[in-house]
């Protein structure tokens, strides 16, 4: 056991031991276990190579599911925001959709990472926008988006996609 220390295979004991499933298989195969998840409705989050993201992110994003989902690029304005508000340098070429709160205030990209910084801090919010080489995807996640101004908890999901990480997929609602 003392060879594992300095190894991959110590992070990825660590990793199951913590009860998390750690994955190993052809291309092929974790972009099929993907999009079974994604289609079969199972909340996931899969740390995938950038090429696996690639090919999930094609087959998902349909001219037809962007429409149906209404995610389009975030404003330069909105990037502004971020960074300013924020202090989140660059989050690449971000889509998402709105959701409109029953107050009026509009929840998009600012206010998504303003309550990933409040659930999970700047640091880890900032660590998925640094990744280079792995993507993460999750599938139909169950996070419930909430209104920064009234704080009610939103119904729609906010679907999310930088193109290469840190994106949501899921199936329709």
């Amino acid at each position: 056991m003392h060879l594992m220390k300095n190894s991959m295979l110590a992070d990825i004991e660590t990793v199951a031991g913590s009860g998390k499933a750690v994955m190993s298989a052809d291309d092929c195969t974790i972009v099929a276990i993907v999009q079974e998840a994604i289609s079969s409705g199972r909340s996931a989050s899969f740390y995938l190579s950038s090429e696996q993201y690639m090919t999930v992110r094609a087959w998902y994003w349909t001219p037809e599911r962007i429409r149906k989902t209404g995610t389009r690029m975030v404003s330069s304005e909105e990037k502004a925001k971020i960074k300013s508000e924020l202090d989140i340098e660059d989050i690449g070429p971000f889509h998402c959709n709105r959701i409109t709160c029953e107050c009026g205030e509009v929840y998009g990209a600012f206010e998504f990472l303003q309550q990933g910084i409040r659930e999970h801090g700047k640091d880890a919010v900032r660590a998925v926008f640094a990744l280079k080489d792995a993507a993460i995807l999750r599938t139909n996640p169950r996070v419930v988006a909430v209104c920064p101004n009234c704080e009610q908890l939103l119904g729609a999901r906010l679907t999310y996609d930088n193109c290469t990480y840190g994106c949501s997929f899921g199936t329709e609602e």
